[in-house]
């Protein structure tokens, strides 16, 4: 196959699928302008909705800093995860990272919806992760709405932060959505946590108030 021939479908593939090239189009907006996440922007007393902004997001990375890799093991866990599709990789993460989490795998979007709830309304957990990321947007999608305003109620009642990993806009009940991406492509792999959370940023999106 001649040289030409290889640059030009290399092109063709850069143009057809930026995010496995590691890069995105200069067209368009880009969530990697927007501000570094932090727990700041995640209100106490409501419900945050966090969404990867297409391919290569790097939505799980905000476990991932939420953790962090702290030197001393924690004696009580400083969230919670509530772990839809039972998902979530402990080997991955250090011993005294891990101690700081209270994980609760679930295998559906029905359990991981009541889990949050008895969580929420037992008053004594101030952050609650809920992982959605792992499961089918169809099974997303039947929950009914009024399972996520229940969950505001009782964030609201308890003063519990309650972030909500989504694939996709999906809790009406929001106070904050946020679109978040790091960009990731294949190149990629060999990156460390740290330098790919260095580059995780969010962008509000404007939602008409939650009552």
């Amino acid at each position: 196959m001649s040289s030409s021939l290889v640059e030009t479908l290399r092109r063709q593939l850069r143009e057809k699928f930026p995010q496995a090239h590691g890069f995105r189009p200069e067209s368009g907006p880009s969530v990697l302008a927007g501000q570094p996440l932090t727990l700041a922007g995640l209100p106490a007393g409501a419900i945050s909705e966090v969404v990867a902004d297409g391919a290569g997001s790097g939505l799980l990375l905000v476990l991932a800093g939420l953790l962090g890799e702290s030197a001393e093991v924690s004696q009580h866990p400083q969230l919670v995860l509530v772990d839809g599709a039972d998902g979530f990789d402990p080997g991955s993460f250090s011993g005294s990272a891990c101690s700081r989490l209270l994980w609760v795998r679930c295998h559906s979007a029905t359990d991981m919806l009541k889990a949050a709830d008895w969580l929420l309304r037992d008053g004594n957990v101030p952050l609650v992760l809920m992982d959605a990321t792992g499961l089918a947007r169809r099974d997303l999608m039947a929950l009914p709405a009024a399972g996520w305003w229940r969950l505001k109620q009782a964030a609201e009642s308890h003063g519990c932060r309650l972030v909500v990993l989504a694939p996709f806009a999906l809790v009406a009940a929001a106070s904050v959505r946020l679109l978040v991406s790091a960009g990731l492509g294949l190149g990629d792999f060999d990156v460390s946590r740290g330098e790919l959370l260095q580059r995780l940023r969010s962008l509000p999106q404007r939602l008409r108030q939650a009552t």
